[in-house]
């Protein structure tokens, strides 16, 4: 249940991070794009051993297809972004508990 929670949290809050993103980088994304991709990334980064670095290449491939947006340096930029903001948030969450 505890990763359940985690999924959602982190679909949810890397999800606006990334509509954030996309908005100072000019990329057209709508917010539930954002969402899906995040969730999408949280989802896979549940596998053992492998799952951060598939969570990463199942972001910019979702990012790539909603959005059109060159890789670089629109996608690369909104995902480093994204990444860093959401592992703060998610980490002053988990300490509030």
């Amino acid at each position: 249940m505890d990763e359940l929670v985690v999924v959602v949290l982190d679909a949810l809050i890397g999800g606006v991070v990334l509509w954030l993103a996309a908005k100072i980088t000019s990329v057209d994304l709508a917010l539930s794009e954002t969402v899906i991709a995040a969730g999408g990334a949280a989802a896979v980064a549940l596998v053992p051993t492998a799952g951060w670095i598939l969570s990463i290449v199942v972001l910019f491939v979702l990012l790539k297809k909603f959005s059109k947006a060159s890789i670089w340096p629109d996608i690369i930029l909104m995902v480093i972004v994204g990444r860093l903001v959401s592992f703060v948030a998610l980490m002053a969450l988990g300490g509030l508990r």
